[in-house]
């Protein structure tokens, strides 16, 4: 797939949020083929190094051959390791980190990878090949409750009752192995009317749902969000692309409460808790696509990015 070409979404906003002035060590924690990196590394020549992480090592292999510059740090590893990342480089902390937790065309364009039913593949989409749990794994070993659950909480299916009983009647005659075969059951699960009247294929938040508790990504999410700000210097900028409503909710509640001050109830007359605010939002709302982006790019219609900075350590009162 040496061909290939990926364009990443909000190029522009990540330009302008994801580090503040004279920065010098950036953490792309899904580089991906470098889209996003390369953009910043353009726009902030007096950037030192460039550390780029990506749990899957086919993608992190092949961005080398795609864009390559010698302040790039390539190290696999899921977006919650950058601590370990950091200290395996002997690094305290970073001006930047940004987080696009899209899936990369170059994997959905690729067949063999599973994530797309628009390309007869193997039911795989594990974004790091080393995941022992596949989609098939999932499709064809979990329970109805379970399914129905995964494809209600990550994919917002109302039809999922049906689409697990379909699952589960088709798999009696034997595993569901491609994802065409898949999307067909899906799809005739589905009311004829209803997929008549929608504009996307029925098979759409089934496999977001199976995709993202393959990987765990809601998961995932939670566990960088635990650690990223630890890893920012005083005054570093922290980035979240987010594509569906699931993952957003984590990064608005999370950056809403790390923004938050003193927490004492409303009837004391001064703070005893002595909490500060960590964080600053930078984006009140979260930033979209421009309509000429979703003309050039339709995969960055659903894109949102929330940004903010870390707040200086309050100095000690002096005595």
């Amino acid at each position: 797939m040496n061909h290939f070409h990926h364009t990443p979404v909000l190029v522009e906003a990540v330009i302008r949020y994801a580090l503040p002035e004279n920065a010098r060590l950036f953490a792309d924690c899904t580089f991906g083929l470098g889209g996003h990196s390369k953009a910043i590394l353009e726009q902030n020549p007096q950037l030192e190094t460039l550390i780029a992480i990506d749990r899957d090592r086919q993608i992190l292999d092949h961005s080398c051959s795609v864009y390559d510059d010698k302040r790039i740090q390539r190290i696999q590893a899921r977006a919650s390791e950058l601590p370990l990342a950091l200290r395996q480089l002997h690094i305290d902390g970073v001006d930047g980190i940004l987080v696009d937790l899209g899936v990369s065309s170059y994997q959905l364009e690729d067949p063999e990878r599973g994530f797309s039913f628009t390309r007869p593949g193997p039911l795989d989409m594990r974004m790091d090949k080393e995941n022992p749990t596949t989609a098939e794994d999932i499709v064809n070993n979990l329970e109805r409750n379970e399914l129905i659950k995964i494809f209600r909480e990550y994919g917002e299916e109302k039809f999922s009752p049906r689409i697990a009983d379909a699952i589960i009647r088709s798999r009696q005659n034997g595993r569901i192995t491609r994802t065409d075969q898949l999307a067909t059951i899906i799809a005739g699960a589905v009311p004829a009317a209803c997929r008549r009247e929608s504009s996307i294929h029925p098979a759409t938040r089934v496999f977001q749902a199976i995709r993202i508790a393959v990987n765990q990504e809601l998961e995932e999410l939670a566990a960088f969000l635990a650690v990223a700000l630890g890893c920012l210097r005083p005054g570093g900028h922290l980035s979240v692309i987010s594509f569906h409503s699931l993952e957003d909710r984590l990064v608005k509640n999370f950056m809403q409460e790390r923004a938050r001050g003193c927490v004492c109830p409303p009837r004391f007359p001064v703070c005893v808790c002595g909490k500060k605010p960590e964080i600053e939002i930078l984006t009140r709302k979260p930033i979209f696509a421009e309509d000429n982006e979703v003309a050039d790019n339709p995969r960055s219609r659903s894109a949102r990015l929330r940004s903010c900075r870390k707040c200086a350590p309050a100095r000690a009162d002096k005595r």
